[in-house]
């Protein structure tokens, strides 16, 4: 079985995450889309929601989308989890991991702990954000929602939020 895992804070969910989700979803050839939310994100000194809380907005933002996962996997180990070992953990059960990651994040991946094995071990994906550029070598997302978590924490603006959601927060 073939999966891709999109990990991050969803702090809170938002339609950019729904877009990735979809357009992962239309382009990658896989059995199930797995969002993995973190209990603590280590370069992040808080939350806005707790882990529980940001797993049951996932939960109700992707409900209605066959083959979308919500997994417990990195919450439920109550720390901050390298990226590793959800790797580990995840190839276990599936045989081709498409791990998801932004384009904010692409230079700061070869410098996650023990990047070498992941980097063996997963297909990347980039989703593309900010006309950051994407090279050649990645498997690229096209997406056009302009919001980060971080931005619709600041300004609360309703329209970004999942509809499913909306009143949950």
């Amino acid at each position: 079985m073939r999966v891709a895992i999109y990990g991050g804070s969803f702090d809170p969910p938002h339609l950019g995450h729904v877009e990735v989700v979809k357009k992962g979803l239309e382009k990658l050839e896989i059995d199930r889309f797995i969002l993995l939310p973190n209990y603590r994100n280590p370069w992040k000194k808080s939350f806005h929601f707790s882990p529980e809380k940001r797993v049951e907005l996932l939960e109700k933002s992707f409900e209605d989308i066959p083959k979308v996962e919500v997994s417990r996997f990195e919450v439920e180990n109550g720390r901050p989890t390298l990226t590793i070992e959800s790797i580990r953990h995840f190839s276990k059960i599936y045989e081709k991991i498409y791990l998801i990651i932004g384009a904010d994040n692409l230079e700061k991946r070869e410098k996650w702990d023990e990047f070498e094995e992941i980097d063996s071990m997963v297909t990347w994906v980039v989703a593309t954000r900010d006309d950051i550029p994407v090279p050649k070598e990645f498997l690229k997302l096209e997406t056009a929602i302009p919001i980060s978590s971080t931005q619709l924490r600041e300004k609360m603006d309703l329209e970004f939020l999942p509809k499913e959601i909306r009143d949950m927060i």
